[in-house]
């Protein structure tokens, strides 16, 4: 990989720490989503990429299990928001509840299909079996965006059934993100064919969730439904 920096940057100016502490995050998020690999980002090589010397980087960040573990939440929080803003859209724009929800099912499609390396890494790292995710992993942001749709759902046609919510938002993020994951191993054309995925969708939430009486789908392949942007 080419640096972007060109020999040895000037110090920061004062008050300019927070600046570099983000060229820092801007740099480790470019190798990581470069390579799609945990064991590809080093601090050494951020630095280089920076222009500053390795020891600087322990000025912002403790260790590079810190720094990797920061790029990685602002990537869970930034799909969590996508999910969020497709739904809110999809409100504003006086869609029924059934089309919100599938807004929101596209926006977590595309952020898949568009930034494949980013979500590779997100959602392959590897735990030990004795060890479990802590409570306070920051991918809980994603978890909320799916529980939040769900619940929203289930508020405007089974109010009853709110309780479920985020049981029905974990089934609902688990096959969604095994079809994605299969998918892009499928053979022959079904591999490049988003319309199998939008057709995998719709089946899934007729299965999941409690349809509301009259049920309509967002056809347009290429995104969200109307009124939602990729």
């Amino acid at each position: 990989m080419v640096s972007r920096a060109q020999g040895r940057r000037a110090p920061n100016s004062r008050g300019e720490g927070e600046r570099l502490r983000q060229e820092i995050l801007d740099a480790a998020t470019r190798i990581l989503e470069e390579a799609g690999r945990e064991d590809a980002l080093s601090l050494r090589g951020v630095a280089r990429e920076v222009g500053i010397s390795a020891p600087s980087i322990y000025l912002h960040f403790k260790d590079r299990n810190e720094l990797f573990w920061t790029v990685l939440a602002a990537a869970y929080r930034a799909l969590g928001a996508e999910m969020d803003a497709a739904g809110r859209t999809a409100a504003r724009d006086g869609v029924d509840a059934w089309q919100q929800m599938c807004a929101t099912v596209a926006a977590y499609r595309r952020f898949a299909i568009d930034k494949p390396r980013r979500y590779r890494l997100m959602f392959s790292l590897e735990y030990e079996p004795e060890q479990q995710p802590p409570a306070d992993h920051p991918l809980a942001a994603v978890r909320r965006a799916w529980t939040d749709a769900v619940d929203t759902y289930l508020a405007a046609v089974s109010p009853g059934r709110r309780a479920e919510a985020e049981t029905l938002a974990i089934h609902l993020w688990t096959a969604m993100h095994g079809r994605l994951v299969l998918w892009r191993t499928l053979p022959g054309p079904h591999a490049s064919s988003e319309a199998i995925l939008v057709e995998l969708e719709r089946s899934l939430l007729h299965r999941l969730l409690p349809p509301p009486d009259q049920v309509t789908y967002p056809e347009r392949v290429g995104g969200a439904s109307p009124g939602t942007s990729d």
